[in-house]
């Protein structure tokens, strides 16, 4: 017998009892119920396609990393999920794939709304992470077409829960209602001293300003909560697009509450929010894109907490607005509350320790840096400025558009406002720093505006400066290059993410409902 037939032999008794072991499962009902379902290693649990009402699908299962467990619809999209279903997955290596809900409302458990997908099962503890899910997938899903019996009710589309999951390739539509679309939960984190390690990736988070203002509550995406701030989540938010994804009124689209996370070649377009790092330390935002095109609200990346860095990323068109418009910045950062303040309100604001903005590209924006920012905050004071800032070649393009004639902008494109010496005189009334902002480095930044006199000696004022714009990645954005080592090196980052009839970009959202899924990545083109 030959060496290579005893070698297939061989493999054919390893495998064998895999094969034997691992099955497929149809379900064969026909909705409203509770179907659980325990699986093994290996095994496929296919949803015949059609249109399910009220269907709650617990699995759970250790499936292993070179075995997953699959639960799927029978072709991708096909299986419809409709009124109170849900979907519920722990265990280990279980990949989730393929479900269109539509029309959907929040079911309740133990007298409490609950969301539409969740890896953990309902009940469990939320400090333990023994039924949530390690290593899941959550992929190729569509939550679209929101009941209307689910509009005026506060809950969110989907928990992660557990270490190390995915939720990749996802078509997030119109959540009407308040509360975030995708809210990481980081209890069990805490508690058992453990990174969450989740990577967020390829999702699509569609138009959700619906005109109607739900205040705080609102934004897309939300990572931990205020009281844990100081987990080390280490979350990847990458080459997601956010497409004016939080309700009218909440000032967050991304909400990071937690540290050590990293946000990297998202995009985020005609939002009447921004990027918050509102709580948490050490986190990473980088090479993202922001196209807010003058949409009223929208913001770029405001920073709070120690240790955080900010570099290369491109922000355009920040026109601020609303009622709370003093933070509606392109970059920038908040003054931290008085100690006292600060100690009695885990949800306040923190001392900004520092920080590193660096090689960031401000666009034609109403609000473009702000260093330092005071703003009213009810009776509790904000009077401790950002210390120890790092803000080194960035470049603040106006291109004849004029800062906001504000306290705290005074019609400068780089501002530090908030010194001893502030004289406020707004309807806000009179608050005093503490102590001056204080700066770990000022070098190399260029502008065309006005700046303050804080930053003077790192930066250069060049009024008669012109550059070139150009559709760069041919997404129809454009953009400018940087200018003597100032601004965003456009080289390294991708293609602004689209999502339009016309275009949508490779490898966002479900590949079903994406016939360029597959398509080439555009690349850079040098500005002439």
């Amino acid at each position: 017998m030959s060496q290579s037939i005893k070698h297939i032999l061989l493999l054919g008794v390893l495998l064998f009892p895999v094969l034997a072991s691992a099955k497929t499962h149809i379900y064969e009902g026909s909705g409203k119920e509770t179907y659980n379902k325990k699986l093994k290693a290996g095994d496929v649990l296919v949803i015949p396609n059609g249109t399910y009402a009220d269907l709650k699908i617990n699995v759970h299962g250790k499936g292993k990393a070179d075995k997953p467990i699959t639960v799927r619809a029978e072709s991708p999209g096909g299986v419809v999920l409709t009124g109170e279903s849900w979907l519920r997955y722990w265990g280990f290596y279980i990949i989730v794939e393929g479900f269109d809900f539509q029309f959907a409302k929040p079911a309740k458990y133990d007298g409490k709304l609950r969301p539409l997908i969740a890896n953990r099962r309902a009940g469990s503890s939320s400090t333990k992470a023994l039924e949530m899910c390690h290593g899941c997938v959550l992929q190729r899903i569509r939550i679209d077409n929101e009941s209307p019996q689910a509009i005026d009710k506060e809950y969110k589309w989907i928990e992660l829960y557990g270490y190390e999951n995915f939720v990749r390739f996802n078509f997030f539509g119109a959540k009407k209602s308040a509360k975030s679309v995708l809210q990481v939960q980081l209890k069990h984190a805490e508690s058992e001293g453990l990174p969450a390690r989740h990577r967020i990736f390829g999702n699509y988070f569609s138009p959700r300003n619906v005109g109607r203002s739900v205040g705080n509550g609102g934004e897309a995406l939300l990572i931990g909560e205020s009281s844990l701030q100081h987990v080390k989540a280490g979350v990847l938010v990458e080459s997601n697009l956010f497409q004016d994804a939080s309700i009218h009124g909440e000032p967050e689209v991304i909400s990071n509450k937690s540290s050590l996370n990293i946000y990297r070649y998202n995009t985020i377009r005609d939002t009447s929010a921004g990027l918050t790092l509102r709580h948490g330390n050490e986190n990473i935002v980088e090479y993202n894109w922001f196209f807010q095109n003058g949409i009223d609200g929208g913001s770029g990346i405001r920073i709070i907490g120690e240790d955080n860095t900010i570099v290369n990323n491109y922000i355009q068109g920040v026109a601020g607005g609303g009622k709370a418009d003093v933070y509606r910045t392109a970059l920038g950062q908040v003054a931290g509350y008085s100690k006292e303040d600060d100690d009695d309100h885990i949800d306040g604001y923190q001392v900004s320790n520092g920080n590193v903005l660096s090689n960031n590209t401000i666009v034609e924006s109403a609000q473009p840096v702000m260093l330092s920012t005071w703003y009213d905050r009810d009776e509790d004071s904000m009077t401790r400025p950002p210390r120890n800032t790092t803000f080194t070649y960035n470049l603040v393009y106006q291109n004849g558009v004029q800062p906001w004639d504000k306290d705290w902008v005074r019609g400068q494109a780089i501002s530090v406002d908030f010194t001893p010496n502030s004289q406020y005189g707004n309807e806000y009334g009179l608050d005093q720093a503490e102590y001056e902002p204080t700066f770990r480095k000022v070098e190399g930044n260029i502008t065309d505006a006005a700046i303050s006199n804080v930053v003077a000696s790192g930066t250069q004022v060049r009024p008669d400066l012109q550059l070139k714009g150009c559709d760069a990645f041919r997404t129809g954005d454009i953009v400018y290059p940087s200018i003597d080592g100032a601004g965003a090196n456009l080289a390294k980052m991708r293609e602004p993410l689209t999502w339009t009839d016309k275009h949508k970009s490779p490898q966002l959202g479900p590949d079903w409902l994406n016939e360029n899924w597959n398509g080439e990545i555009a690349g850079y083109t040098l500005c002439r």
